[in-house]
């Protein structure tokens, strides 16, 4: 014999409680616990027990009613049959005074159709609330009538009434049979939820967890019992009201993780319904794996606001520029040197965006190790196979030849550049004798292009941002620095910064540890200038061969710049300050002579 049956019983009167327990003896594989409490008493009763590991519940009449508002386990009612009726009517029939039978159809059907078959006639009054038995039990009374034949609720408002109940009591056949069917439900539902074990340990052992919702947002079924269960599917309720068309595969930040989430639209009871399947992502949203990075609008923001190039001029000079490419989602590549601002300027094209209510992802390709250059392009979970994120690649240029075709084959072939926002970066050098990585991507995808200045080009920038990050520096550290002194800020202008902002960021927060007094020195400059010289390797002039003739360096230097301004020549020749009046003959000169 396996595990009982457990039966809850609400008896609105005590003989029927003893009925119940009687019947319920005979039954070897159920156990059955039966409580008496008529109407509200009975629901608070089977609230009280109901989830003391009980299977199904039975009553009668009203209270099987009430309770079946708000039970957690199926409610079974024993209803009247027609030998109740009758037992109950022999009780009565050689009384010389009227009587009439008063109550719910479950009573006064079954009243009906014994007066049918045995061509009785009585005086049947059907109601369906309370409130009609007061003026129906006055006007019998007015009409002479003195006892009726009714159930626990009508007995008690016609005692009230001064009449004499005779109350229809539930026969053993009644009660058998709702155990009976009580019975066959829990073998039913006992089925029932080993076919869900068994589906659900399916499902996990295929990595995902499933959750199926109605659109009002209650659970049908679920795999998912994590701690933020409550956010989670609040969240999944959300996505359904979404305009958006939601059933496809795609990222989703929830709180402070990142799940990969496909949906399907289905139906249950001709009600519609949604299927998600949710697996949380391996990269940590606001951390970094291998060189991929999944953040959120407020991770992002606070990235951008926290960085040297934020203070820049150049940044708010940049801002009309970043409205207008924002306007669209075309693909953007961001071409300069190392430290230049590249990473800022993708961040803040996310901030501006329409798209930054999605996870801003990067990809850089620099720290890419095998394993997760894999990921990026052969992954079904790869965020380049997601929709509606902005992505943005950078540092394309440390790639290998293969592996940026590779690159530029998936994401034409795929089209990710249509489903997601791409941004691309390019550190550029002046390295001889190698192609520009950039090139492919920009003409194939194609690319708008944004040139991102070095900082020597804005020596007009370094003072008022320097001054800026001074400040910063002064809360971070505790010191009070107001600036630096004429011949220090002339040196601090005058170095190159082959690393850009990066490396003048670096360098000023040292400037500000070593510094004590009001102003920094020219000295305290000037030996971190020239440890940098000595130490730091910078990104451009290690590339270049100086020991060649000057024409085929100018040459060289001709076509990198031509390069960075997308073959535009004007511009280019703005950048060398060539005289407008030879420009294009000078340029071709110079690209020609290699030929």
């Amino acid at each position: 014999m396996g595990k009982k049956y457990r039966i809850l019983g609400i008896a609105p009167y005590e003989n029927l409680r003893n009925a119940m327990v009687t019947e319920a003896a005979k039954y070897e594989e159920i156990e059955m616990v039966v409580y008496t409490g008529n109407l509200e008493d009975g629901v608070q009763l089977a609230l009280q027990h109901m989830n003391e590991g009980f299977d199904i519940l039975i009553s009668r009449g009203g209270t099987a009613e009430l309770i079946r508002r708000g039970a957690a386990i199926p409610v079974i009612e024993i209803t009247l049959n027609i030998n109740d009726i009758l037992r109950a009517i022999l009780l009565v029939e050689n009384l010389t005074e009227a009587y009439a039978v008063v109550g719910y159809p479950t009573v006064t059907q079954p009243a009906r159709a014994l007066c049918e078959m045995m061509n009785y006639r009585m005086n049947i009054v059907t109601v369906h609330s309370p409130e009609e038995l007061g003026p129906v039990l006055k006007e019998l009374k007015a009409g002479g009538c003195n006892f009726i034949l009714c159930d626990v609720i009508t007995e008690m408002m016609a005692r009230e009434a001064g009449m004499e109940p005779i109350l229809i009591l539930s026969g053993p056949e009644s009660i058998d049979i709702a155990i009976e069917y009580s019975v066959n439900m829990c073998r039913v539902v006992a089925e029932t939820k080993a076919r869900s074990r068994l589906f659900t340990k399916a499902l996990d052992m295929q990595g995902m967890k499933t959750v199926i919702m109605k659109k009002d947002g209650t659970i049908l079924f679920s795999t998912y019992n994590e701690k933020n269960i409550t956010s989670v599917t609040g969240y999944l309720k959300k996505l359904m009201e979404s305009p958006h068309s939601m059933y496809a595969k795609a990222f989703h930040m929830i709180e402070n993780d990142l799940y990969s989430i496909t949906a399907e639209e289905a139906d249950f009871q001709e009600e519609p319904c949604c299927i998600f399947c949710l697996e949380q992502n391996p990269f940590p949203v606001g951390g970094s794996k291998h060189g991929i990075r999944f953040s959120n609008y407020s991770q992002v923001s606070v990235m951008y606001s926290s960085s040297f190039y934020s203070l820049t001029s150049s940044a708010r000079l940049m801002e009309e520029k970043i409205r207008l490419i924002n306007q669209n989602t075309l693909p953007v590549m961001i071409l300069g040197e190392r430290g230049s601002g590249k990473n800022q300027l993708a961040a803040k094209l996310y901030l501006e965006s329409s798209m930054q209510k999605y996870p801003y992802i990067t990809i850089d390709c620099q720290i890419l190790n095998e394993r997760t250059w894999n990921y990026v392009i052969s992954n079904y979970n790869s965020p380049l196979n997601d929709k509606n994120n902005t992505i943005f690649i950078s540092n394309i240029q440390a790639l290998s030849k293969n592996q940026q075709e590779r690159l530029l084959s998936f994401l034409v072939d795929t089209g990710t550049h249509k489903r997601n926002r791409i941004i691309l970066s390019c550190s550029q050098t002046l390295e001889r004798d190698s192609p520009d990585p950039s090139r492919s991507f920009i003409d194939y995808l194609p690319c708008t292009t944004i040139y991102m200045p070095p900082l020597r080009e804005l020596t007009d920038d370094i003072q008022g941002s320097s001054n800026l990050y001074l400040n910063a520096m002064n809360v971070e550290m505790s010191k009070q620095i107001v600036g630096f002194t004429p011949e220090a800020l002339s040196l601090l202008m005058s170095y190159q910064w082959p690393d850009n902002f990066m490396q003048l960021k670096r360098v000023l927060a040292e400037l500000v540890m070593l510094t004590s007094t009001a102003y920094i020195q020219r000295d305290t400059v000037y030996e971190a200038i020239e440890k940098e010289k000595r130490q730091y390797v910078p990104t451009t002039a290690d590339f270049f061969d100086y020991n060649r003739p000057l024409n085929e360096m100018t040459r060289e230097i001709v076509k990198v710049v031509l390069s960075q301004c997308g073959g535009n020549q004007t511009l280019a020749a703005k950048r060398l300050r060539l005289r407008r009046a030879n420009l294009r003959g000078t340029l071709w000169r110079y690209l020609n002579e290699e030929k």
